[in-house]
């Protein structure tokens, strides 16, 4: 993972992320909402085409090529909604353009300077082993467990409270 001179470690939001891109051409929406909602990797985004693509009446199904010897994964089963629904019109290579330009899309969307394109893989990371554990993570993103922890932001440990609270109630 890229080093960046603050990290922020507090995931965002999907109210937050829609009204951020609301504004945008779809095409750029869509492109966001995939580093939103799948946590990949910029150019992982940007190396797919219509046929990694399918879209079901609910969910879209993504297959990804992984890279930086992650694992391979299922494809990702992503919600299918006004930013992503895009995606299953499109044939052939699907962003027609350059990591710099996909970077470039990212900050003009989120300026705050400690947001990096990164940030999206990060805030999925953390949400996801919050809410499943590490096994899904593994699974969703194909990267080991020691990767894991690298991406891994702060998640809420008042949980880790009440459980104890609960335990010895």
């Amino acid at each position: 993972m890229p080093k960046y001179k603050k990290k922020i470690t507090s995931p965002l939001n999907y109210d937050d992320f829609k009204e951020r891109i609301s504004d945008l051409p779809i095409m750029k929406q869509a492109f966001l909402s995939i580093l939103f909602f799948a946590g990949v990797r910029v150019s992982e985004a940007l190396a797919l085409t219509s046929d990694d693509v399918n879209c079901t009446s609910d969910i879209i199904y993504i297959k990804f090529f992984r890279l930086k010897g992650s694992k391979q994964t299922d494809p990702i089963p992503l919600p299918r909604n006004i930013h992503l629904n895009w995606l299953c019109d499109q044939e052939g290579k699907i962003f027609d353009f350059h990591r710099v330009t996909g970077w470039r899309i990212v900050k003009k969307a989120f300026p705050d300077p400690s947001l990096y394109p990164h940030f999206f893989r990060q805030n999925r990371i953390t949400w996801i082993s919050e809410k499943k554990g590490d096994a899904y993570v593994y699974s969703w993103t194909g990267i080991c467990a020691q990767s894991i922890d690298h991406y891994r932001g702060k998640v809420d440990i008042k949980k880790v409270g009440q459980a104890l609270l609960d335990e010895i109630a």
